[in-house]
């Protein structure tokens, strides 16, 4: 064996070490329970059966049927379009704003980040009490106002309901979002920032010719994330609604919980979750190549 062959041996087994732990963590928490997932969505398993029976893509057909799938669909699809909108360009304008401060510009920075170090429980249970309608903040404050006509049933109304959650979604994800974007601004180059400011830029200018520009990687970045955290919208809805009121609420990661722990269906469950899972990848693709060529276009 010649001295390049040893050398190639012995660093694909440093290699196997070093890359084998994080492998066989991976396969046995992510895809052995994917694979089995599938599995099951091929089968009638309740979570209690000990054989499940084959039925095919039974599942699958009944999900394209399946009118609380399609509502659950229709808000998820409208809860994700406002938080995309928000954390994609609603905190890069935040972040700007931050950027241009003078004074206490760390502490105001801090403000805004804290929600998104609470836990999204906390968060949730936080907004719950100030949507409650006898002792809630906001209808406090409205009374107190003169304003009790105004006062709502925040979270029990279909009217405000869904904004409710969306304005829970943005102000516990705000600080992240937008931190991203202050960490992008922090790399432009102050020679451009000079060199428009000598050619009588304005502020609109500056942010249509180098800030929008520049933080195109970053917008599709945060657009992705804020993509996932829209359709992965769940712990919110378990704690404040639980889907109602009605079933007005229901997202489709709600849905499958009703589905596969609430109603013993786990195989459907599995079903509507690979056929979301599918869905999501597609749109993320779609939304990624779409941006990065308005990126090359720039």
């Amino acid at each position: 064996m010649t001295r390049r062959a040893r050398k190639r041996i012995g660093e694909g087994l440093t290699s196997l070490v070093l890359c084998g732990p994080a492998v066989f963590l991976y396969t046995g928490f992510i895809v052995f329970p994917a694979v089995l997932g599938f599995a099951y969505s091929l089968t009638d398993w309740t979570g209690w059966n000990r054989t499940p029976r084959f039925i095919g893509l039974a599942n699958f057909r009944e999900a394209f049927t399946d009118g609380r799938f399609f509502d659950a669909i229709r808000f998820t699809l409208f809860e994700t379009a406002l938080i995309v909108l928000f954390f994609s360009f609603g905190t890069m304008l935040l972040a700007i704003l931050l950027d241009r401060l003078r004074v206490f510009k760390g502490a105001i920075r801090g403000l805004f980040f804290y929600p998104y170090i609470l836990s999204i429980l906390v968060s949730a249970l936080l907004f719950q009490y100030m949507a409650n309608y006898n002792e809630g903040v906001i209808n406090t404050l409205l009374r107190g106002a003169g304003l009790g006509w105004l006062a709502q049933d925040w979270m029990g109304d279909p009217r405000w309901v869904a904004y409710f959650i969306f304005a829970l979604v943005a102000w516990n994800g705000a600080g992240f979002f937008t931190t991203v974007y202050l960490a992008n601004l922090q790399t432009i180059p102050a020679e451009l920032y000079e060199a428009a400011r000598i050619d009588g830029a304005g502020a609109f200018t500056v942010f249509t010719r180098i800030q929008f520009p520049m933080l195109l990687p970053t917008l599709t970045t945060n657009s992705v994330l804020a993509l996932i955290t829209g359709i992965n919208l769940f712990p919110q809805i378990v704690v404040t609604t639980q889907g109602g009121p009605g079933w007005r609420t229901f997202t489709i990661g709600y849905y499958i919980y009703h589905l596969g722990v609430l109603s013993n269906r786990q195989g459907y469950a599995a079903a509507i979750s690979f056929i979301t899972f599918a869905a999501l990848v597609t749109i993320a693709a779609v939304q990624v190549a779409i941006l990065r060529r308005r990126q090359v276009a720039l």
